[in-house]
C-alpha cells in the first residue's frame, strides 16, 4: 500500500519561519496530514482529532530570464526531498521498512498540478486604458501565462510504505522543512491549515482543528510574536468606481510580488477576530515568529470549490545570492551561478555528511554550495564528510588562496584539498582520494569545461581529443579496474553537459563504453538549461552501480 502525502507549491513573496511539530506516531494518511499540519501543542493533541484535507505549500523563486529555471524546479525539490528522507533513516540503515534505500528511495513518487489559473487579460507594462475602460495593448506572450500558472503547483508524494510504518508528523514538517532549507529554486514553505469560502469560515476551521493552539495561551509558543497578510491571486470581482465607470483590475504579473490592499487585509483579520483575539503574543509586522498567510484566489485543491485558505509560514529558501559571481574573491571569466551550484548538489541527493569532489572545480562554486548544504543542517552529523577540489589552471587564473577566503568569509568549511592539477591524471585522483582517506568518494559533482577551458585538459593515452567529461568516464573506468574507484557504489555523479545548436543530447553524452567502463548509469533523461541561442547546457545525472 502506498502512503500519499499532499503538499502545494506556491511563487509568492517572502516570509520567515518559526517550526512547531507534534510528537505522537501517526497511522492514517489524512490524519497524519491533519496532524502536520495542526502543529498544536503536543500535550492537548489527542488521536481522535477531526480529519481535514490539510496540505504543504512551497513557492518556488521566479525567473531573472524566462525559462532559465523552471525546468529545473521539480527535480531539484524531489532529489532534495529524498535526501532529507534517506537523512531521516540514517546512513547506517541498509534498508527501509525491509527495502532497500535505494530502492525505497527510487520507490518515491511525486506529481505537480498547477494552483493558478489565467484569468487574464494579462499585458505589457505598456498597456493602458481608453476612455471607455477598455484595455488595450499587446498580450503577454503565452509562454509567460504557461509560467504564471505554473508558478503554484499542488504536490502529491506517494511514499511506499504501508499504513503499519509510517512516519511520525515530526518527521514530516523537518523532512519538509530541510529540503525548503537547501533548494535554490524555493523562496518559501507553507503549512495550509484551512480552506473556505469566507474568513470567518477560516476561522472556524483553524480553531476547531487546533491549527494554532501553540501560539494562544498555554500552548508551546505562547509568547511568540505573529503577523497576518493577505494576497490576493486572480482578478477581483467587478465593481463601480465613485463615477459609476467599472473599475478594470488587471492580474498580477509572473514573478512579482503579489500584495493586497491594506483596507482588505484589515477588514479579513477583523472577520477572524474571534481566533486572533487569543493569540497570546504580540504583533509584530517587520519580524514575527509566526508568520500567517491568506492565500485568496488559488485553484482549489480540495474536493470542493473553496477560494480562500490560511497557511502559516514553515520554511524558507537559501540565500543563493551572497555566492553570486560578484560577492565573490576568487573571480574567474566563466563562474558557475549560485542556482547551478546548488541544483547539481541536490540533484546528486548530497547528504551533510558526503564527500564530494569536483574534479573540474574552476572557483569552487559547486562545492561552496555543497559546504552550505552541509553547514546549515539543523541535524546532528553522524560522520565528518568534506570536499575536495582539483582545477587544471595555474594560480594566475584561479587564486586558490581566494578560494579559501571565499569559504571562510563565509564561515565555510573550506574543501580538505585544492588540487592544482589534472583529473584525468591517475596520481591527481589518486591525491583526491588520499584527501578524505584513501576512500571513495560519496558524490561528484561538476560543470565540465567547454570553450577555452576545455583546450586546457591533457587526458592520458590518446582520449585528449574527447570532450572532458567522457576523458573523465574512461579515467574512472581505469581506476574501477584497479579496484581503486573514485566513486562509490550507489554514489551520483551529476554535471552539465554542453548541447550545441543542431546537436541532440544523446550525441553529447559521454560514449556508451565509457559509462560501462566507469559503472555510471544515467538516470532519467536530464534536464534542459537554455543559455543562448546556439548552446544549452544538460543537467544529467548517473548512479554508479556494482
Amino acid at each position: 500500500m502506498r502512503r500519499t502525502i499532499h503538499l502545494i507549491l506556491l511563487c509568492v513573496t517572502a516570509v520567515g519561519t518559526l517550526a512547531f511539530s507534534p510528537s505522537n506516531k501517526v497511522r492514517h494518511q489524512r490524519c497524519a496530514l491533519r496532524a502536520s499540519s495542526a502543529q498544536t501543542n503536543p500535550a492537548t493533541h489527542h488521536d481522535d482529532v477531526k480529519c481535514n484535507d490539510v496540505q504543504w505549500i512551497i513557492q518556488w523563486r521566479g525567473e531573472g530570464a524566462e525559462g532559465y529555471s523552471s525546468t529545473l524546479r521539480q527535480w531539484e525539490f524531489s532529489c532534495a526531498f529524498k535526501a532529507e528522507v534517506a537523512e531521516y533513516w540514517n546512513d547506517n540503515e541498509s534498508t527501509i521498512h525491509g527495502m532497500p534505500i535505494n530502492d525505497y528511495l527510487e520507490g518515491i513518487q511525486f506529481g505537480f498540478r498547477d494552483a493558478l489559473t489565467y484569468q487574464g487579460p494579462i499585458y505589457h507594462p505598456d498597456t493602458v486604458q481608453n476612455q471607455e475602460e477598455e484595455i488595450i495593448g499587446e498580450p503577454i506572450p503565452e509562454s509567460q501565462v504557461a509560467a504564471y500558472e505554473s508558478g503554484m503547483q499542488y504536490l502529491t508524494v506517494n511514499f511506499p510504505s504501508s499504513a503499519d510504518n509510517v512516519y511520525t508528523a515530526d518527521a514530516l514538517n523537518q523532512i519538509l522543512q530541510y529540503t525548503i532549507q537547501r533548494c535554490s529554486l524555493v523562496r518559501n514553505g507553507f503549512l495550509l491549515v484551512a480552506s473556505g469560502n469566507s474568513y470567518e469560515e477560516l476561522a472556524v476551521k483553524a480553531m476547531d482543528y487546533g491549527s494554532f493552539n501553540d501560539i494562544m495561551e498555554g500552548g508551546s509558543n505562547q509568547d511568540a510574536t505573529w503577523s497576518i497578510r493577505l494576497r490576493r491571486y486572480g482578478l477581483e470581482d467587478e465593481s463601480l468606481n465613485q463615477d459609476g465607470k467599472k473599475r478594470v483590475t488587471k492580474q498580477a504579473r509572473y514573478g512579482k510580488n503579489v500584495r493586497s490592499p491594506l483596507t482588505d487585509e484589515r477588514n479579513a483579520i477583523f472577520a477572524m477576530k474571534d481566533m486572533v483575539e487569543l493569540f497570546h503574543g504580540r504583533v509584530n509586522l517587520s519580524k514575527p515568529d509566526c508568520k500567517i498567510y491568506l492565500f485568496d484566489g488559488l485553484k482549489s485543491a480540495m474536493v470542493d470549490d473553496s477560494t480562500k485558505c490560511l497557511a502559516r509560514a514553515i520554511g524558507k529558501g537559501p540565500k543563493v545570492s551572497i555566492y553570486a559571481p560578484k560577492t565573490r574573491i576568487c573571480v574567474t571569466t566563466t563562474p558557475l551561478c549560485p542556482i547551478a551550484a546548488f541544483t547539481l548538489c541536490n540533484v546528486a541527493q548530497l547528504r551533510p555528511h558526503f564527500t564530494v569532489l569536483d574534479p573540474f572545480a574552476g572557483s569552487c562554486a559547486s562545492l561552496l554550495a555543497a559546504a552550505h548544504i552541509a553547514t546549515n543542517s539543523a541535524r546532528p552529523i553522524k560522520s565528518q564528510g568534506g570536499t575536495v577540489s582539483i582545477e587544471v589552471a595555474h594560480n594566475g587564473l584561479v587564486n586558490r588562496d581566494d578560494i579559501v577566503r571565499d569559504f571562510e568569509t563565509r564561515s565555510l568549511d573550506p574543501p580538505l584539498d585544492i588540487i592544482h592539477g589534472d583529473c584525468m591524471l591517475y596520481e591527481t585522483r589518486q591525491r583526491a582520494r588520499q584527501a578524505i582517506g584513501q576512500n571513495s568518494f560519496d558524490c561528484i559533482v561538476t560543470d565540465p569545461p567547454y570553450g577555452i577551458r576545455e583546450a586546457m585538459t591533457s587526458g592520458e593515452d590518446d582520449d585528449s581529443s574527447l570532450p572532458p567529461l567522457t576523458q573523465l568516464f574512461y579515467a574512472m573506468g581505469r581506476d574501477r579496474a584497479m579496484g581503486e574507484p573514485l566513486l562509490k557504489v550507489g554514489g551520483r555523479l551529476v554535471a552539465f553537459i554542453p548541447v550545441r545548436k543542431g546537436e541532440t543530447l544523446e550525441e553529447c553524452l559521454p560514449e556508451l563504453q565509457a559509462r560501462e567502463e566507469a559503472g555510471l548509469v544515467m538516470e532519467g533523461e536530464g534536464r534542459e538549461q537554455v543559455l543562448n541561442d546556439i548552446l544549452s547546457r544538460w543537467l544529467v545525472s548517473f548512479v554508479c552501480v556494482s
